[in-house]
C-alpha cells in the first residue's frame, strides 16, 4: 500500500526520523518538512526530498509528528486537497504482523497503566512497549511477530490522525479537558481520546472508568465494555471493596489482591492497576504473575516519584503532571501539608478547580514560568497563599524555606514543559538534581 506512493513527513524530531528509517523499506518518494531546522545540515544516512510548497500536489500521503500543529496550514492545506494525514500509530497498524495489541489513552493514568501492563505481559511473553514511552512505534513494527504484545500510550495527537487503528484491547484511563490549545474545543479532545474504540467490534474489548460510562453510551461502542470503579459494580469490570479489589467477567467474582500490596500512592494508581488487571485477565494471564507484578511495581518516573527527605519535609517529583486534574490527584495523594510548586507553559487550562479542590491540603504555592501570574489569581480567589520565583531552582530554595518537618514539598507543574524546558522529563531531573543538592 505504500508501494510508488509520495509522501511527506511532517515533523522531523524523534517520530519523523524514525518513520523515514521505516519507510526507506518500501519503494516510495519521501518528502521530508520541519521548520524548525535546517533540512540540509543534518548528517542523516536515509536519502529523501526537502518538501517545497509546490510539491503538495504531487504527496499522496502525510505522516504527521505529534508535536505538529494539528491546523497548521500546511495541514489546511492538504485537507482541501483530500490528502491523507496518518499518525505514527496508524503507520504502524497498518503494517503490524501482530493482532495483540493493547492500546492505552487518558487525560491522566496512561503512562502508569501502560507500565504496569507491559511489566505484566513481559513475564509471559515477548512484548513491546511503546508510543509516548520506551520505544517509538515505527522503530518495532517490522521486528514485532505475530505471537508478540504490543502495548501502546496513545496521545489525543496521535489517535486525532488515525482511520483503521483497532486495538484488540483499548484502555480509557480517564478523561477531561486537556490540549485546548491544539484541540480548540474540549468536544474536539474528548473525539480524539475515543477514536482508540472507534474501529472495534464485538470482538474486542473496551476498559474504561465507571466514571465514564454515558460518554461509552454516546459513542456507541461496540467493543465488549468492561469498567473499572472504586465501588461495587453491577457491570464486568474490576471494583474495590472493603480494602481488595475484585474482577467479575459476568459468571464469577474473583478477588484478585489486597490494596496494601500496591506501592504506589494515591486512588488514582489503584484505578490505574485495576484497568491493568482487567486487560490482563482478558488475555488470560495467571493470576499468580499478576500479583506478583502488582506487588513489586514502584510507579513511573515523573509521577509523584519520591526524591528525598531533608530535615523531615519530603520531595516529590510529578513533572510529568502537565494539566490542573493530575495535579489535583497528585496533591490528593500526599500525606502531609503540600507546598506545591506549579507552572509551566499556557495550554489554556483553567486552574480554579484544581486550587478550590485542593485548598484544605494546599500550605502554599509556589510558582513560575508563564501561567505563574494566572494560577496566582486561582489561588486568589480560593485563599490559597502563594509566591512568584523566577524560576525552578529559586522555586526549590524557597520550598525549602518555607516547608517544616511533616510537609511534602510537591513539582506539580499542571502545565507543560515548552516554555522553559524541552521536554517534562528534562525538567523532572532538573528538580530532582535541585532537590539532591539541598543541605
Amino acid at each position: 500500500m505504500l508501494e510508488n506512493k509520495n509522501i511527506l513527513i511532517m515533523g522531523f524530531g524523534v517520530t519523523g526520523k524514525a518513520a523515514l528509517k521505516f519507510l526507506k523499506e518500501f519503494p516510495c518518494k519521501i518528502y521530508v518538512y520541519d521548520s524548525n531546522q535546517d533540512l540540509q545540515k543534518l548528517n542523516v544516512e536515509e536519502d529523501f526530498i526537502i518538501f517545497k510548497d509546490e510539491d503538495l500536489d504531487n504527496i499522496d500521503l502525510i505522516v504527521k509528528s505529534p508535536g505538529i500543529y494539528p491546523f497548521h496550514e500546511l495541514l489546511e492545506k492538504a485537507r482541501e486537497k483530500n490528502i491523507e494525514i496518518i499518525s505514527d500509530i496508524e503507520l504502524s497498524y497498518r503494517n503490524l504482523k501482530t493482532n495483540n495489541v493493547i492500546a492505552v489513552t487518558g487525560t491522566n493514568g496512561k503512562t502508569t497503566t501502560t507500565t504496569i501492563l507491559g511489566d505484566i505481559l513481559r513475564r509471559v511473553a515477548k512484548t513491546y512497549v511503546v508510543g509516548n514511552i520506551g520505544r517509538g512505534i515505527l522503530e518495532i513494527t517490522k521486528e514485532a511477530k505475530a505471537e508478540d504484545y504490543v502495548v501502546i500510550e496513545a496521545s489525543s495527537f496521535q489517535l486525532e490522525n488515525t482511520i483503521d487503528f483497532k486495538p484488540h484491547i483499548a484502555v480509557l484511563t480517564y478523561v477531561t479537558s486537556d490540549h485546548l490549545d491544539w484541540h480548540k474545543t474540549r468536544q474536539n479532545y474528548v473525539n480524539a481520546k475515543f477514536k482508540i474504540f472507534k474501529n472495534q467490534d464485538e470482538n474486542d474489548f473496551a476498559i474504561l472508568n465507571y466514571e465514564d460510562r454515558d460518554l461509552a453510551d454516546k459513542y456507541n461502542l461496540k467493543a465488549e465494555r468492561y469498567y473499572f470503579s472504586m465501588g461495587k459494580i453491577s457491570e464486568k469490570g474490576a471494583y474495590l471493596d472493603q480494602g481488595k479489589i475484585y474482577f467479575k467477567d459476568g459468571v464469577k467474582i474473583e478477588e484478585i489482591l489486597d490494596v496494601k500490596d500496591i506501592k504506589i500512592p494515591g486512588d488514582h494508581n489503584i484505578r490505574n492497576i485495576m484497568a491493568a488487571i482487567i486487560a490482563c485477565k482478558l488475555l488470560k494471564i495467571d493470576l499468580d504473575v499478576i500479583k506478583k507484578s502488582i506487588a513489586s511495581f514502584t510507579g513511573v518516573e515523573h509521577r509523584i516519584e519520591f526524591v528525598r527527605e531533608v530535615d523531615g519535609v519530603k520531595y516529590y517529583n510529578d513533572s510529568k503532571g502537565t494539566n490542573p486534574d493530575s495535579t489535583e490527584v497528585a496533591v490528593a495523594a500526599m500525606d502531609g501539608d503540600v507546598v506545591l510548586i506549579a507552572g509551566g507553559y499556557d495550554k489554556g487550562a483553567d486552574f480554579d478547580n484544581l486550587i478550590e479542590k485542593s485548598k484544605d491540603k494546599l500550605k502554599t504555592a509556589i510558582l513560575f514560568g508563564q501561567t505563574a501570574e494566572k494560577i496566582s489569581e486561582s489561588c486568589k480567589k480560593y485563599g490559597v497563599e502563594f509566591y512568584i520565583t523566577e524560576d525552578l531552582k529559586k522555586a526549590v530554595e524557597l520550598a525549602k524555606k518555607l516547608a517544616v518537618k511533616g510537609d511534602d514539598v510537591l513539582l506539580s507543574p499542571a502545565c507543560a514543559s515548552w516554555d522553559m524546558y524541552k521536554s517534562y522529563e528534562v525538567r523532572g531531573q532538573h528538580f530532582k538534581d535541585l532537590v539532591k543538592e539541598l543541605v
